[in-house]
């Protein structure tokens, strides 16, 4: 789970990996012969890239391959995905996953997903890099012109509604200090002391009452797009892929954004034979020609890599590595507690 500048309009830059064949233990698609017909399930916590996804990775490879490839939701636990790797029963193996990258090196440490062989982009081996996600402030134009800033979510009496924030500790603390004021320089040396988080959980208590919960990116932007919400944080690619239809109503401001990581992971717990094939089928993704048309598919995602000049605060997943367990207990503690 992600530091620095602002400004810009909303880019999700797309970490288009030119990972060198020696990286892959997998053989090209057309030497592994096919000896079963039992699918191989990508499990991604992104329901909005669906489409895309399949019409840029999934289908092309199946057709090469002569492999079939299913796609399911996943709730971004741990505990699903250990249900469908190390210990699956009649649930099935997963082989891929796509999420954020705290929960991919997260699984990565439990040994739920396989360390691949490092490179530039990937010096751990705890997942192959995918896209980069802005967290901006969404909100509804109809109720309010002038763009919100993180201070604005908290003052009710000046714009009165609800917000949607994430169910999640993972950015919204984040999103918490910065509205108290903290620079987003030093919202991480705030949040590694106790004094920073019980300052950070003050700020989301004065705004409970208001509070709308999210878990996934859809519902980020249902509540948006059903007017439950006059604002909230949201993943702006997810923001974005609704913004044909909601252009006049629907407005994003990137200023003082957060921005994290999406990662892929092979599944432990397979056999040898599927293992290989889910090798196979992630050094697919990263091909040129299959990133191009992903992009062609989900302009909401776009190049470079680098990060966008609008992110104030690049999610630092090494932090939340450390102290998510922890702060995890304390969200939850302080959710049952809110009543």
């Amino acid at each position: 789970m992600f530091q620095s500048a602002s400004r810009s309009r909303i880019r999700i830059g797309l970490f288009c990996l030119l990972v060198a064949p020696s990286v892959w233990s997998a053989p090209a698609i057309a030497a592994t012969p096919v000896r079963h017909k039992a699918a191989l399930v990508v499990a991604s916590t992104e329901s909005q890239m669906t489409q895309a996804q399949n019409a840029a990775f999934l289908q092309p490879f199946a057709r090469a391959s002569r492999q079939p490839v299913v796609r399911q939701a996943w709730n971004g636990t741990l505990a699903e995905l250990d249900g469908h790797g190390l210990h699956a029963g009649r649930t099935g193996t997963w082989s891929l996953v796509f999420a954020e990258d705290t929960t991919i090196r997260a699984a990565c440490v439990r040994e739920l997903v396989i360390h691949l062989a490092g490179s530039a982009t990937n010096p751990d081996g705890c997942g192959v890099p995918g896209m980069t996600v802005q967290v901006v402030v969404a909100w509804d134009q109809t109720r309010r012109r002038l763009a919100p800033r993180w201070a604005d979510f908290w003052d009710i009496v000046r714009f009165p509604g609800k917000r949607g924030l994430r169910r999640d500790p993972r950015t919204t603390l984040e999103i918490a200090l910065m509205a108290d004021g903290v620079a987003p320089g030093d919202v991480y040396n705030q949040l590694a002391t106790p004094q920073g988080v019980d300052r950070a959980f003050r700020k989301l208590s004065q705004l409970r009452p208001y509070i709308t919960w999210w878990s996934t990116p859809a519902d980020a932007t249902s509540i948006l797009e059903r007017g439950q919400v006059l604002m909230g944080s949201a993943p702006g690619d997810a923001v974005r892929s609704i913004a044909t239809r909601y252009r006049d109503r629907i407005g994003i401001n990137t200023d003082m954004a957060l921005s994290y990581g999406l990662s892929w992971g092979v599944v432990a717990g397979q056999s040898a034979f599927r293992l290989g094939q889910a090798r196979n089928l992630l050094h697919f993704i990263i091909q040129p020609d299959q990133q191009a048309a992903f992009l062609a598919r989900y302009p909401a995602a776009t190049p470079p890599a680098s990060l966008p000049a609008s992110v104030a605060l690049p999610v630092d997943v090494q932090f939340w590595q450390a102290h998510y367990p922890d702060l995890s207990r304390r969200f939850d503690t302080w959710l049952r507690d809110a009543g």
